[in-house]
């Protein structure tokens, strides 16, 4: 896998590779923007995983650039977009949830009373996320965007032109991707929360990736339908890890509804060691992502 080469600095190319972060930003606060207003007017998975996706990026924008930037400046920026975002996380897994129990109920009827416990958990963390939308203001969120951008445009071109800036970007996804194989090595195929840990890991990896392509447009690295496609083999993982967490928590509270629901317990837990082994045998194509020029 080559690298983009990193060429003789030019002052046009300083200002084009300055433009393209002014433009990145610009891009990824409109797109958080209207998947915020989005979920203000209306929750619905769609919604809210789209805000969790728009909030990934911009993050992960952010942190390509942290090493161009003074201070704390990203870690601020940072914690202002995490609050609405975390609070979205458990509602996006009830609704995962939720959809994943009704597609099985056709086999297992008996799992309605469980599909009744998500509904008014839905329900209940929609309430909370819709209060904490409205107490949110997106006006602090985009002057610290704007002041960002500024820094950020002094910065590109102060670091040692666009070769230095390019060097630094690279580092940024190098750090990424180690912390993703060092993730992977430590999977112990007795205990799936390894392999959550690994897909964590691997979002940030793969969004940082998805924000350089267009400010390297000839970055050699995995296409992004194969990152995608990876990260969804562990994401499967992850889906039934939840479910049968959430299973057993109603399973001990509502000891009536225990017994009717042991098959279909059994029939997620035997879909979760399937979807295991599935990404154990292509677990090492991480490899194959990503080359890191600065080990």
């Amino acid at each position: 896998m080559n690298r983009v080469p990193l060429n003789r600095t030019r002052p046009a190319d300083e200002d084009q590779l300055a433009s393209r972060v002014d433009r990145s930003f610009k891009s990824a606060w409109r797109s958080y923007r209207r998947a915020f207003k989005r979920c203000q007017k209306k929750l619905s998975k769609a919604t809210v995983h789209q805000l969790r996706v728009e909030t990934r990026r911009l993050l992960a924008l952010v942190d390509l650039f942290d090493p161009l930037l003074a201070g704390d400046a990203a870690d601020r920026v940072s914690r202002l977009f995490k609050q609405p975002f975390k609070a979205s996380g458990r509602l996006r897994d009830a609704q995962v949830m939720l959809c994943d129990v009704e597609r099985r109920l056709g086999r297992f009827p008996d799992a309605k009373c469980f599909k009744g416990e998500l509904l008014f958990r839905e329900k209940h963390l929609g309430r909370q996320l819709e209060r904490k939308l409205r107490r949110t203001r997106l006006k602090p969120l985009k002057n610290r965007m704007n002041a960002l951008r500024k820094e950020l445009r002094v910065a590109v071109k102060r670091a040692e032109g666009r070769h230095g800036a390019q060097v630094r970007l690279l580092k940024s996804v190098d750090l990424a991707f180690a912390n993703v194989v060092a993730r992977r090595r430590s999977i112990v195929p007795v205990e799936p929360h390894t392999v959550h840990r690994t897909r964590v890991a691997f979002k940030k990896f793969r969004y940082m990736v998805e924000q350089l392509r267009p400010l390297m447009p000839r970055l050699a690295a995995g296409s992004p339908g194969r990152l995608r496609g990876y990260q969804k083999l562990m994401g499967d993982i992850h889906d039934c890890e939840t479910l049968l967490a959430a299973l057993d928590k109603f399973m001990r509270e509502e000891k009536s509804e225990a017994r009717r629901l042991r098959k279909f317990r059994a029939a997620v837990k035997h879909d979760r060691t399937v979807l295991l082994a599935r990404y154990l045998r292509r677990a090492d194509e991480l490899f194959s992502f990503w080359q890191p020029a600065f080990a």
